[in-house]
């Protein structure tokens, strides 16, 4: 196996820029799943149940009517909404190369992942993430949009 030998900030902002994509993806996909419970006239889906609901009727006693409930999706489905927590990367990296500093500007370092073991010889590398993913909260657009939906349950005879 060939160790090719990267500059430091390049081993660095890898795994970042991963995490900073991965949120993007989540965000996607955040975005299809609330675009999946709208038609295509732009209403949201729902479900609709018939029941039966016995009242009481002063002349006549307790009576049975028929009657639906139009209920949004949304407002049944929990959101996925995902976002990352916390973050740890540990990794291990050989500095093999320097270049000269040139006025005013940084000292390029280049670096290859090195073992954590105490073996010098050994450059297989090793780099280990761990990533908490937590359901973060709604944002205030979607928070009302629930609102409204909510709101907008209807039941009727039928």
């Amino acid at each position: 196996m060939v160790n090719v030998a990267l500059l430091l900030d390049q081993i660095i902002a890898t795994p970042l820029r991963s995490m900073v994509e991965a949120q993007q993806e989540s965000a996607n996909a955040t975005v299809e799943f609330l675009t999946s419970l709208i038609d295509e006239n732009g209403k949201p889906k729902g479900i609709e149940l018939a029941y039966e609901q016995t009242v009481f009727d002063p002349e006549r006693g307790a009576v049975s009517e028929k009657n639906r409930v139009k209920i949004p999706l949304l407002t049944l489905v929990p959101v996925p909404y995902l976002s990352i927590d916390e973050a740890e990367i540990d990794f291990s990296a050989k500095i093999v190369a320097t270049s000269k500093q040139q006025k005013g500007k940084f000292v390029p370092l280049y670096a290859v992942y090195a073992p954590k073991a105490e073996t010098k010889t050994d450059l297989n590398g090793e780099l280990n993430i761990k990533i908490k993913v937590k359901r973060t909260e709604i944002p205030e657009g979607i928070a009302r949009m629930i609102t409204v939906l909510s709101n907008s349950i209807t039941v009727g005879e039928g």
